[in-house]
């Protein structure tokens, strides 16, 4: 099986299903990659009913590389679990289980949807784990248990979309998890006719595509050593788009209370925005180009694995945030309120909201502006200097490669 041949057999079945898969191959050649020593977290946003759950099953039939769970503690990872012998936990523990392998976690979403509290507990574990070196807790009735050393694995969930409050809690964490959003269409009536009279049931087609994932993983572990990687021979332009997309998903994900205060005309107050460092995802982002070479069957990086990257990237902040940035790129990084409102379909509040956050991001920056309607609740926002490379025709070249198909 070659992964022109697998990409054929999905688009057959599931063509809207293509770049996702793909971008779920990569997180699982990253297992085949000598260096790399931090798991890397992807999780598939959208609907219900969009195919988020069809395509993490295509990669349900490799047992030896995959531990799929519908849905888990991350209590779980190292258990203290009072009804259980101390010497029979090794037993249930998911922390050894998942070593080396790629964890699938079907629905991501009673996790987001804790309390804050919930998810601030969540979040302190899930930090420790993707750390890939273990995990150590202690516990009332076991005292301390746990597990340290090279503990690396992968991480493929799905997710309805999340609530803002989850990506504040997150963003105190740092880029632990990525995301990618399928951005699935309507389907006409007769598409969706289509389906129901289709000689083939989906979950026929779902097979298809899991037997052809599963001859493929199987044909790129065939080798018996790790890959050694050639960090030097890498192409240093295109590491540097790595980075500059690492800066922009950084500084996406900031974490920022912005409240509002009614003082004649709306204002917004805000405390000093926390923006990570880039250096974590910048790691964790040239890790999944270089799963996608190895996916293609290249120890080198070319164009298609930024255009993953940029895919990646592009969905994991908060979904206001990335509209909005989408919306800029596409009027060549220049917008006025007014076009936000009617383009985002937003009240006036939230579109100056939006905006000021960008600003306050240091993705964007206010710029003068004369003989605007509403005074001072016009606003008129531009790409700062440093992210202008969005709006440049190399960044239309390889957004796209993703929108097409991607070249080996």
């Amino acid at each position: 099986m070659r992964i022109q041949d697998w990409r054929d057999e999905i688009s057959k079945h599931f063509p809207e299903f293509v770049i996702p898969a793909e971008i779920g191959l990569s997180v699982y050649c990253q297992l085949l990659i000598d260096d790399i020593t931090n798991p890397f977290g992807l999780v598939f946003i959208d609907v219900p009913s969009s195919g988020k759950t069809i395509t993490l099953n295509f990669f349900s039939g490799v047992e030896e590389l995959t531990y799929s769970s519908d849905n888990f503690s991350p209590a779980s990872f190292v258990s203290h679990a009072a009804n259980v012998k101390t010497k029979d936990l090794e037993k249930i523990d998911l922390l050894p289980k998942i070593r080396h392998k790629v964890l699938i976690v079907r629905d991501l979403a009673p996790i987001f949807g804790q309390r804050d509290d919930d998810i601030l507990k969540t979040m302190g574990i899930l930090t420790r784990v993707f750390d890939g070196e273990g995990l150590e807790t202690d516990g009332g009735c076991h005292g301390k248990r746990g597990y340290k050393g090279d503990y690396v694995f992968m991480f493929l969930a799905a997710s309805t979309p999340l609530r803002p409050r989850a990506w504040n809690v997150m963003g105190n964490f740092g880029a632990r998890l990525f995301f990618y959003c399928l951005n699935s269409s309507d389907k006409s009536i007769k598409v969706l006719a289509d389906q129901l009279s289709a000689e083939l049931s989906p979950k026929k087609k779902e097979d298809f595509c899991k037997e052809a994932t599963s001859k493929l993983l199987r044909a790129l572990w065939v080798r018996d050593d790790a890959i050694d990687w050639n960090k030097q021979s890498d192409d240093r332009k295109l590491l540097e788009e790595i980075v500059k997309i690492a800066q922009l998903v950084a500084c996406l994900r900031g974490t920022i209370n912005v409240w509002k205060q009614n003082l004649g005309d709306v204002t917004f107050n805000h405390t000093e925005p926390m923006i990570e460092k880039p250096d974590r995802i910048n790691q964790c982002l040239y890790n999944l180009a270089r799963g996608h070479a190895v996916a293609c069957g290249r120890t080198f990086l070319n164009d298609s694995d930024v255009a993953i990257v940029l895919r990646v990237a592009l969905s994991s902040a908060a979904l206001e945030r990335t509209k909005l940035l989408n919306q800029l790129i596409e009027s060549d990084g220049v917008l006025t309120t007014e076009q936000v409102i009617h383009g985002m379909d937003w009240a006036r509040p939230t579109a100056l909201k939006y905006m000021e956050i960008l600003r306050y991001l240091k993705i964007v920056d206010e710029i003068p502006h004369t003989n605007l309607a509403v005074g001072g609740s016009e606003k008129v926002i531009r790409l700062t200097e440093k992210f202008s490379w969005l709006t440049s025709e190399r960044f239309k070249e390889l957004h796209a490669l993703t929108g097409t198909e991607i070249v080996n």
